[in-house]
């Protein structure tokens, strides 16, 4: 009876109300709805995301819901789905409304003070999984399948359902939910392998799902492994890996922790990728590991790392005691006059006596020079932070301060030999970037310095 199901679960894990019941109108989340209000002794809301992908079906889900709500005295909130036609182009229909539907549901649950969402994902959901999982190379990770209670709140407590039962307990309620069309599209893997399942014994399904649960309980075992080996210095866009283990599967499961990390929405990594990451690691310079991260080495450290999206180009004006706000480095920037001393600060320089302190603020451009403290001529802008060790990837975020359409300051790294603070005659400033990665730009600087 999956109105016991329910309230064993309710029980074991401790679920209070009031819940969000993500209700599509399809033949498992009604289930869930209805046995819900059998089951729970606390109160229990429903959402729904209208996604107006299937014109007027989608109107008359939605209609669906508002009505067994009703009848059922269910509060409904109702949110729109529309997809963003960017977020579709990147990662396709299914993964795009998935995104949403969790953001909008997410949305309602903390409007509505809800401890937890359910959605209805039941047994054969995981078993189509697991098989999706297997064909298309994920790991022993990937085979852990549907996870019952997530981290984000949303559980899943009809996965040990199978989807026949569900359709039992419709029909003793003379309960007739909607029908997804696309459900028997072809073109989406999940309906090629729902068609594959149900020419298979139901004890295929239980099987499948079983793949999970004992995935689960190894992940674990291997999880607590990881943490032994686990020297990492962390931030929320990078991974610095200041020591590898020297067993493959131990090194394919501490990458995949912090690519998980840091691209948790991601599903393009597979086993395959993993062993063949953990095999470059001792030569690997710059690699590609998911759409948006990437492994480099910087010395002996190797970096997993977000990608950085290219920064614009950006020209601003700026004199003494102001400041400007360049919104393409999220940077805020000002110069303001310093007296005569004899220990001039890093990002000090000098104008001749009595010129127009009148600056602008960019970044390089094509053909920039700069004379480096200590030289007696100009070189490639691009030379000199190559001499510098700023990586390709930072040098276009760098401000430039430049007087005359002469650059002045690198930001973070450098002044011009030409306006360097000295006893002759001069007007004295200082220039202040109040921005977090120029502080890295800088350090990475003078990391590479000291080698």
């Amino acid at each position: 009876m999956i109105s016991d199901t329910l309230r064993r679960f309710f029980q074991a894990h401790d679920i209070r109300g009031p819940l969000l019941l993500a209700v599509s109108g399809g033949g498992d989340s009604t289930a869930l709805l209805v046995a819900s209000t059998e089951a729970a002794d606390f109160p229990l809301i429903a959402g729904h995301v209208n996604h107006h992908l299937r014109g007027a079906e989608s109107d008359l889900d939605e209609q669906f819901v508002r009505d067994l709500c009703a009848r059922l005295e269910i509060t409904l909130h109702v949110a729109d789905g529309t997809l963003d036609p960017e977020l579709v182009r990147q990662f396709g229909v299914e993964a795009a409304a998935r995104e949403v539907r969790i953001a909008r549901l997410q949305e309602i649950r903390v409007a509505t003070g809800a401890a937890y969402i359910a959605t209805a994902h039941q047994k054969n959901d995981q078993a189509e999984t697991v098989l999706m999982r297997l064909m298309t190379g994920g790991g022993l990770a990937a085979l852990r399948g549907i996870h019952t209670l997530r981290d984000d709140g949303i559980i899943r407590p009809l996965l040990s359902i199978r989807r026949s039962e569900i359709d039992e307990f419709l029909r003793e309620r003379k309960i007739t939910p909607r029908s997804d069309s696309s459900n028997r599209d072809v073109r989406f893997l999940r309906n090629r392998v729902r068609a594959l399942l149900a020419e298979f014994d139901p004890s295929a399904i239980d099987n499948l799902a079983a793949v999970a649960e004992r995935a689960r309980e190894q992940v674990a075992i291997l999880e607590r492994l990881v943490d032994t080996v686990d020297n990492t210095i962390s931030t929320p866009s990078e991974t610095r890996f200041v020591s590898m283990p020297e067993a493959p599967s131990l090194r394919e499961a501490l990458l995949h922790r912090h690519i998980r990390r840091l691209d948790p929405s991601s599903r393009d990594v597979s086993a395959a990728d993993l062993q063949r990451l953990a095999r470059q690691l001792d030569s690997v310079k710059r690699v590609s590991v998911t759409k948006w991260l990437e492994l480099i080495r910087r010395g002996d450290v190797l970096i997993l790392r977000r990608r950085l999206e290219p920064t614009q180009q950006f020209e601003v004006e700026l004199t003494p005691a102001a400041s400007v706000y360049i919104p393409e480095i999220q940077a805020r920037i000002s110069v303001r006059s310093r007296p005569a001393t004899r220990d001039p600060r890093p990002a000090m320089f000098q104008l001749p006596e009595g010129a127009s302190a009148r600056f602008t603020v960019r970044n390089r451009r094509d053909g920039d020079r700069f004379q480096p403290l200590g030289f007696g001529h100009q070189k490639k802008l691009k030379d000199f932070l190559i001499d510098r060790k700023i990586g390709v990837e930072s040098r276009d975020r760098i401000p430039l301060l430049v007087w005359n359409e002469i650059i002045i300051w690198v930001a973070g790294v450098e002044v011009s030999e030409q306006f360097r603070v000295s006893d002759a005659p001069g007007d004295r400033y200082e220039v202040v970037v109040e921005e977090e990665n120029q502080e890295n730009v800088q350090r990475e600087s003078d990391r590479q310095a000291d080698r």
